[in-house]
């Protein structure tokens, strides 16, 4: 007997708790931890049911990151207080901090696989992350292209939490003294100043 077809909707509502139990299962135990196996036995079914909606582990991790990049998006859309230019910083290194095992499936893996919806997914969260700096620009309080902006911020941003959470910050200066730092990064793109040219540029 022929097994019945699953609806559109059937299958979307599988992969999306199965990715977030994924998630789930990444942060209690790391990427190392997640296997399709794994994955059938915590949502209770056959093993062979998540071979049919992830081909293989890479699949999976690229769904799990997919969830992660959403909970960025909604962390930052959710984050209470202003958005002046600390906000880009404080809510970013807060999501790192508060998200290790996401944020570095997110960012320090290699994405040899990257689907459609995960990459609508990193849109969004950058949409969201970089909302602060565009504001910032429409009021008038920085001055230049907003994605370079918020470009060069997140760069930094991201290295300093890297760093942070690989316990790879031991020549002196805290989390704090160095993100309290990066202030200087947008004071560079302060009107008048970001129009200026840097003496080995002429």
């Amino acid at each position: 007997m022929a097994r019945p077809q699953r609806s559109e909707s059937e299958v979307e509502a599988f992969r999306e708790t199965a990715a977030a139990v994924a998630l789930e299962m990444v942060e209690e135990g790391g990427v190392a931890s997640l296997t399709l196996r794994r994955l059938a036995k915590r949502l209770g079914c056959s093993y062979a049911k998540p071979y049919s909606y992830y081909r293989d582990k890479s699949h999976l991790v690229d769904a799990v990151r997919g969830q992660a990049f959403d909970r960025l998006a909604a962390f930052f859309r959710d984050y209470p207080g202003d958005h002046g230019s600390p906000y880009f910083g404080t809510a970013y290194l807060r999501f790192a901090f508060e998200n290790p095992e996401a944020f570095r499936i997110m960012f320090a893996l290699r994405q040899d696989y990257v689907s459609e919806s995960t990459r609508a997914a990193q849109q969004r969260a950058w949409e969201a992350c970089s909302a602060p700096i565009r504001e910032l620009v429409e009021r008038g309080h920085l001055e230049g292209d907003p994605e370079l902006i918020a470009h060069v911020t997140w760069a930094a941003l991201q290295g300093l939490a890297s760093l942070a959470l690989a316990n790879q910050l031991y020549l002196g200066k805290s989390v704090e003294e160095i993100a309290s730092g990066m202030e200087s990064i947008l004071r560079g793109f302060l009107p008048g100043v970001a129009s200026r040219r840097l003496p080995w540029t002429d």
